[in-house]
């Protein structure tokens, strides 16, 4: 990607600077000029995709009766704009893509939340509709473009908001780098755009902004509004007004040049189409009309008007170019064989390959990261219910909102458990996806609304501790709770039936549920639940088929790794030995045996970054001993022993963790589970939310496209 200009400094936020100057402070701080798109049918899906692929902020969708999806997997929808702009105060623009019938209150509502900038596509709407639109716009001092317009487009910003295609050309400074300078393009039409911007970039001149005023009779802005703050941008070296016949604004735009002449310090050269037009005969536009009889409206008096304050006027491309280069003094913005290069990629790209989209976990070797923060770092400074936030909201809670989820899940642990018995020998996993299935406070836990999913998932938690109270027999501890004590105790009390809680012990075990929470949608726990979710059962349906793909296979080589350490411990002070000496002796034990050491290889990482965050933990909190130290030596003895390299994984940690803190064995798993708990209900909620129902799901053609690696705060 070209390195675009900072935000602050472009064209756009020059607009929005004379509608909300409050705003700049925001797009200067941030770097983003944050754009929503009202009306989600078929176009303005769309190109919502396509604006956020040129490199456009889009930071939600609006359309009533669709609030909690998402579109392109990414976008967020909402049912109203007031609902989103409490989530996402900072909204700058607004794309309108709403039928002509429906148009007027979706534009009003956008213009009444404070929105300084709205590029309503939508064409032929009812004068009269026009008529409140324009005067609420007043009101509220909204900049408008449209009806009736393709859009905007600012090229060195890589911002477009409309349908514009990526045809335009910025200045470059040096290859991959551009500038702010450049031509500005105002039109009523849009297919001239596409020709005049042809043009003058096989001339080498840039365009920094190219404007779609609307082809509609009755429009936001005008000529005679636009003009003068693009030439206010200090980076445009000139003007193209491209108008047609029909109307009053090139007329109307002479005027105000020769009564404001300071308005107008810059060059300008304008379009004229339309020449040519019989009188009373519609020419594209609602607007390209002349009336029978008329001195205004016409090409002649357009020309006439525009040349008498020194605007030349010009009928083809040919003299368009002719006409800027001599204005711009012959000046090359960048080396055009730069455009045609541009172009013939864009003819030549090959068809994408399929995909589809998770924005909750990027899974790479070595490395896991949950919308944009390290796993490891997460581990360290997360809890359960501030990571199962991030999880399904893709951003840390607030302290008032972490504090509610604190209550709900107390009260979720504290109520009574599901009627479920555990069978002699029955899997912990599978007794535990009992109790979701038959658990009718959680099934009537409403999941609607913007917070729904987020709220089920920490009331899910919450109950998570009572299933697992009910299944150990740890219940008489676990009522023993409070919502004045950090929920790592509940889940502590729920895990070892111990009433006294031990601060550094509790931490220690939500560390590790923390470090299990999600490994990405490969996983065959993950991909059960997606596959249920993709034809919209129960919530807890998806999520228990998810809990029960966690077997000794895939998450319960924790209980395993347990057992191994502890024989290995006991063989050193059976026989005197060094833990590495006794290691080495009960890995060739299970060698012989044809048994396999559980807790070590993983399909992705060679380090798996939430081993070392489990061991820094384990250390500073003093409850490391001989099965940690084993845990660290492990698979260097196994290299010595066998010649291979087969690195410890995360179950290995946290059976060694549980082994040294003196817990039952099968908790390695249980635990396992707890944490998986988080990232399935945030893939299921996902699911939901942003894929067609009953899909054919390929899940090596799932990509990453969440939030970028960023600094977890301290």
């Amino acid at each position: 990607m070209s390195k675009r200009i900072p935000a602050h400094e472009g064209m756009l936020c020059h607009f929005i600077k004379h509608a909300r100057p409050d705003l700049v402070k925001t797009i200067k701080r941030t770097q983003k000029i944050e754009t929503i798109v009202v009306g989600l049918g078929r176009q303005g899906t769309r190109h919502a995709g396509l604006m956020q692929e040129f490199g456009t902020t889009v930071t939600a969708g609006i359309a009533p009766g669709r609030g909690g999806q998402r579109i392109h997997e990414t976008i967020p929808v909402y049912d109203t704009v007031k609902e989103c702009l409490e989530e996402h105060p900072n909204i700058a623009a607004a794309s309108i893509w709403r039928h002509y019938t429906t148009a007027r209150d979706a534009t009003l509502e956008v213009i009444k939340a404070g929105v300084p900038l709205i590029i309503l596509i939508t064409e032929f709407i009812p004068l009269r509709d026009v008529r409140d639109i324009l005067v609420a716009a007043r009101k509220h001092k909204t900049r408008l473009f449209g009806g009736n317009t393709p859009g905007v487009i600012f090229p060195p910003e890589g911002i477009k908001i409309g349908m514009l295609p990526d045809v335009f050309y910025p200045e470059e400074m040096r290859p991959g780098e551009f500038g702010s300078k450049g031509v500005t393009i105002i039109s009523r039409s849009g297919a001239i755009l596409y020709h005049m911007s042809d043009g003058l970039a096989s001339a080498g001149i840039a365009q920094n902004a190219v404007l779609g005023v609307g082809g509609d009779g009755a429009i936001g802005s005008t000529f005679r509004q636009l003009v003068p703050i693009a030439m206010d941008y200090e980076n445009t070296d000139l003007v193209v007004v491209a108008g047609e016949i029909g109307g009053s604004q090139e007329e109307l735009l002479a005027e105000d040049i020769k009564a404001n002449p300071g308005q107008y310090p810059k060059p300008m050269v304008a379009l004229i189409t339309g020449a040519h037009a019989p009188e009373g005969k519609t020419m594209g536009h609602a607007g390209a009309i002349v009336a029978p009889g008329q001195e205004f409206g016409t090409f002649k008096s357009k020309k006439k008007a525009l040349k008498a304050v020194g605007v030349p006027v010009v009928n083809s491309q040919y003299d368009l170019i002719k006409e800027v280069k001599a204005k711009i003094k012959r000046k090359r913005y960048f080396e055009i064989d730069r455009y045609y290069e541009k172009m013939r990629l864009k003819w030549e790209e090959p068809p994408k390959k399929p995909s589809w989209g998770t924005i909750t976990t990027k899974v790479a070797p070595n490395s896991l990261v949950i919308s944009g923060y390290k796993l490891e770092e997460i581990i360290d400074r997360s809890t359960l219910l501030e990571t199962a936030h991030l999880l399904v909201k893709t951003e840390l809670p607030a302290k008032k909102v972490l504090d509610g989820h604190h209550k709900r899940a107390v009260k979720a642990a504290l109520m009574a458990a599901p009627p479920v018995t555990r069978f002699k020998g029955e899997d912990i996993s599978q007794a535990l996806a009992k109790s979701f299935l038959m658990d009718e406070e959680l099934s009537q836990m409403p999941q609607a609304g913007k917070d729904g999913p987020v709220n089920k998932t920490i009331f899910a938690l919450g109950r998570f501790a009572r299933y697992l109270a009910h299944i150990l027999g740890t219940e008489a501890a676990l009522d023993k709770a409070t919502v004045k004590e950090p929920f790592a105790n509940v889940i502590y009390r729920a895990v070892t039936g111990e009433e006294k809680v031990d601060p550094k012990r509790s931490r220690m075990v939500e560390a590790m549920v923390v470090a299990s929470v999600d490994h990405g949608v490969t996983p065959p726990s993950a991909q059960a639940t997606i596959i249920g979710a993709s034809v919209r059962p129960d919530y807890a349906m998806a999520v228990a088929s998810g809990i029960g793909a966690i077997t000794d296979v895939h998450g319960g080589a924790g209980a395993k790794a347990a057992v191994f350490f502890q024989t290995c411990v006991a063989k050193t002070e059976k026989e005197k030995l060094g833990l590495d000496k006794a290691t080495e002796a009960v890995l060739k034990e299970y060698m012989n045996r044809g048994q396999r050491v559980q807790g070590m290889g993983h399909r992705v990482h060679t380090q798996d970054p939430r081993r070392d965050a489990l061991w820094k933990m384990v250390e500073k909190n003093g409850l490391a001993g001989s099965c940690v130290a084993i845990s660290k030596m492990v698979s260097d003895i196994f290299e010595q022993v066998r010649a291979m390299s087969l690195p410890i994984n995360v179950d290995g940690v946290i059976g060694a963790i549980v082994a040294d803190m003196g817990l039952r064995v099968d908790l390695a798993k249980a635990l396992f589970v707890y944490g998986r708990v988080a990232g399935l209900s945030a893939h299921y909620f996902e699911e939901i939310a942003s894929q067609s129902q009953m899909r054919r799901i390929n899940f090596a053609e799932a990509v990453y496209k969440g939030k970028e690696l960023r600094e977890f705060p301290r």
